[in-house]
């Protein structure tokens, strides 16, 4: 599994929808990535066999895997990363440096102490 994109992230999934949410590293603000939905042949049936079960989990930790990535991936598009400390910012924490590269609040109001 990719590390993830932010320091800290949480993974709010059921059995039925992959649900991960990323934090700024500069404020912790939520950034709530896109719900997936985990789809199995076998949540028709009311009562599965241990065969069935087992089967299910695997398909269910495959589908957790890639949704995860797919949340990972979208998060690195909708954050910026601070050229100065490398951290993942949203775009309430983005300042533009002098020379016009980004950086986060935090590596500003050390510049400007």
């Amino acid at each position: 599994m990719l590390n993830s994109v932010t320091k800290k992230f949480t993974d709010r999934s059921t059995i039925k929808k992959f649900i991960f949410e990323f934090y700024c590293d500069c404020c912790s603000s939520p950034l709530q990535m896109m719900e997936y939905d985990f789809i199995s042949g076998f949540k028709e049936k009311v009562f599965l066999t241990n065969d069935e079960r087992e089967a299910r989990a695997i398909i269910y930790a495959s589908d957790h895997k890639k949704a995860y990535e797919r949340a990972n991936q979208e998060a690195r598009f909708l954050l910026h990363k601070c050229e100065k400390c490398g951290n993942m910012i949203c775009e309430d924490c983005t300042v533009f440096d002098a020379d016009g590269s980004v950086i986060c609040k935090q590596c500003a109001d050390k510049l400007n102490s």
